[in-house]
């Protein structure tokens, strides 16, 4: 099971596990993605900790770290850090403008380039979030799960999986927010899919796009090493 059971969050999964091309999987333990923890157990803590995750990207907007701290922003045992991406959490105005919003997270390319050097950087594993955990989270995540070289089926499953953790929050935000339209802010495989298409279209590759977005053939091989299990390829 890739889902991680934290008390306070719905959608926190590892990105590990999935088959990748030279017949490996994707390394476990060391890249989360999740919704916002707003409140950590000792429990939580210690199994962050057991599974060797010390540093804490926040992709959300200022207002949303003010008025909904990460809880392990000011924990010791953590580095946290605040790169909030494109958008700041906006919804799109449309069904239409779903895709087209995560390319500009995108094509955004200083914020993108800082999340990837901290990734890059980081001593251990990295457990990253937005709010929901299914849009500016599942935009990095897609670009993670390319360059370990996941087929696009299992890319599309991974953003798609948000939708069953997430659905019955979505149904509540929804009634107490009557103008939203719950097709915008449901995770469906078309978005990402479209997504894909227009990245691919624009920048090819993901190495492509992440040696034109300033980093180094070194930093993208160690970003590369970290997310592929190597004693399985």
């Amino acid at each position: 099971m890739r889902r991680i059971l934290l008390r306070n969050t719905l959608n926190t999964r590892d990105l590990g596990g999935y088959p990748i091309d030279c017949a490996g999987v994707t390394t476990y333990n060391v890249f989360l993605r999740s919704d916002v923890p707003i409140q950590v157990s000792d429990g939580d803590i210690e199994l962050l900790l057991s599974s060797n995750i010390t540093t804490i990207v926040d992709l959300r907007s200022d207002d949303e770290v003010q008025s909904k701290p990460c809880a392990l922003e000011n924990d010791k045992n953590f580095e946290y850090y605040h790169c909030k991406m494109h958008g700041d959490g906006c919804l799109p105005a449309s069904v239409e403008a779903v895709s087209d919003s995560y390319f500009e997270m995108v094509d955004e390319q200083k914020t993108v380039l800082n999340i990837m050097r901290v990734f890059v950087k980081a001593k251990g594993g990295v457990f990253y979030h937005c709010t929901a955990g299914k849009d500016r989270t599942g935009v990095i995540s897609a670009l993670l799960l390319l360059l370990s070289g996941v087929c696009k089926t299992d890319i599309l499953d991974d953003y798609q999986i948000s939708q069953a953790y997430l659905g019955s929050i979505i149904q509540k935000f929804c009634k107490k927010n009557r103008d939203v339209d719950v097709n915008i802010i449901t995770p469906k495989t078309e978005y990402m899919d479209k997504f894909l298409y227009m990245f691919e279209q624009k920048y090819n590759t993901v190495e492509e796009y992440l040696s034109q977005i300033g980093l180094s053939d070194s930093e993208i091989l160690q970003l590369k090493t970290k997310l592929i299990n190597s004693n399985e390829c």
